[in-house]
């Protein structure tokens, strides 16, 4: 797999979809799905790590930082838990639901700091 042919893809199509759908789907696209997976894939990863710099670089190419900050700022955004969707649940089995929702959204609000970081701050990275 060549990561550095992947994520210049997923620039190019980002472009495609701005293009045709507009900035914000752009950034939807790239920023809110792409480039925060990838960021999870290079926690774990020293392959995707690697090509960080140069994928952070490209898309500070293709937006400007004011709308790399709006689409951060809504970035895997989610619903507060509600247990009454688990009405006939057992309490434990909600309260194992609800831990892993609290985890779910920790993970998340960490990989859009981490993003934040790298597109809006110094870039020394």
């Amino acid at each position: 797999m060549n990561l550095c042919k992947i994520w210049m893809e997923q620039c190019e199509a980002a472009s495609g979809i701005e293009d045709e759908f507009g900035t914000q789907k752009a950034l939807a696209y790239l920023v809110g799905e792409k480039f925060l997976n990838f960021l999870e894939a290079a926690e774990k990863d020293s392959t995707f790590q690697a090509e960080l710099p140069a994928f952070v670089a490209e898309i500070k190419r293709i937006f400007e930082p004011w709308q790399l900050a709006e689409c951060l700022e809504k970035a895997r955004l989610t619903e507060p838990f509600d247990p009454s969707i688990y009405e006939d649940a057992d309490p434990e089995d909600i309260e194992i639901e609800r831990k892993a929702d609290l985890r779910r959204c920790a993970a998340d609000l960490l990989v859009v700091e981490r993003a934040k970081e790298l597109l809006l701050g110094s870039g020394s990275e």
